[in-house]
């Protein structure tokens, strides 16, 4: 991996420092958009350069431990690989001590793209993660309804299914604009979709259902968090600086 790789993962790793941290709510909301962007910067800046052989090899990355995935896991690699150039699968592996078998979202690309996608699958479910269950503890706290499980679960499916749609729009209207200004296509690469169908294209996908939104205002607040973060371009520039 090249010092401008390096670089730049290094600097999505602080993003993801910065989410964690839940201290700021409007930077938390911005490293999505700001690693998305580095990302798209990263690639017109390598295009200036001969690749070597090696930076052009096909790897996989590990997004997930071996689990029962939920649905929203699955969703979110869906974004990720709709707005970065990789693609994803399931490891399937039997745990010691169980009988069924247990998944891991892998994501498939060229080494810098999926040390990206990763970085950016893991920020993305951290903070959503911890906006879910916010909002939640906000809406039992400010309504006094009392806490069920049912309920629970409703006010997750719903909010969780806004904050994704409100997130992948965003997405797309951060790489449209960067396409417009760049004439950049975020694309899969063809060697990586090539290695893919050689090695899935026979395989049937494993379907999952998504809950129904059964609470409107739930899913509102979701896509509003989710949506809400207006990152320029002049701060983009400056904060590539740092690196």
């Amino acid at each position: 991996m090249t010092k401008r790789n390096e670089s730049i993962i290094e600097k999505i790793k602080g993003l993801l420092a910065l989410a964690n941290d839940h201290q700021n709510d409007e930077e938390c909301q911005t490293a999505f958009m700001m690693a998305q962007k580095l990302m798209i910067k990263y690639d017109i800046s390598s295009s200036e350069i001969v690749e070597k052989e090696n930076d052009r090899a096909i790897s996989e990355g590990q997004a997930t431990a071996h689990k029962t995935l939920y649905w929203w896991e699955r969703q979110l690699a869906n974004i990720i690989t709709q707005n970065f150039r990789v693609t994803w699968y399931y490891n399937n592996k039997i745990i010691k001590g169980e009988t069924k078998k247990k998944r891991a979202i892998m994501f498939m690309g060229f080494d810098s793209d999926v040390s990206l996608a990763k970085e950016m699958y893991v920020l993305a479910y951290d903070v959503l993660s911890f906006y879910v269950q916010k909002f939640v503890n906000d809406y039992y706290d400010s309504t006094q309804t009392h806490r069920t499980k049912r309920m629970t679960t409703e006010l997750k499916n719903s909010y969780t299914r806004g904050f994704l749609n409100g997130l992948k729009e965003k997405f797309e209207e951060q790489v449209k604009a960067m396409e417009q200004e760049y004439g950049l296509m975020v694309l899969l690469p063809t060697e990586v979709k090539q290695e893919y169908d050689k090695r899935f294209g026979n395989k049937k996908g494993l379907s999952y259902k998504i809950p129904p939104v059964e609470e409107i205002e739930a899913y509102q607040m979701g896509f509003k968090d989710g949506n809400k973060v207006d990152y320029t371009k002049s701060t983009l520039d400056k904060e590539t600086t740092l690196f």
